[in-house]
């Protein structure tokens, strides 16, 4: 489904998804974070009712954000 270089998935070490999202377009039993918008191209503000377990999730100013490399490197292909 996508196609993510290997040096991007390595920096993903904190997955509890084994990257699912890469064959599923889904992390783990839930869909990704829907986007928002795209700070440069590592941060993402995300929008999410719930809010998951996940190492690369930060709230910051009331916002949510995430800093996946393999999410990030998604949202470039989605939008290319």
């Amino acid at each position: 489904m996508f196609d993510v270089p290997e040096a991007i998935l390595k920096q993903a070490d904190k997955c509890s998804h084994g990257h699912s999202c890469l064959q599923t377009g889904q992390c783990g039993d839930s869909p990704m974070c829907d986007v928002e918008t795209a700070h440069g191209d590592r941060v993402l503000c995300v929008r999410r009712d719930g809010w998951p377990g996940c190492a690369y999730h930060l709230e910051f100013g009331g916002a949510r954000y995430c800093v996946c490399p393999v999410r990030c490197a998604i949202h470039q292909q989605q939008r290319a």
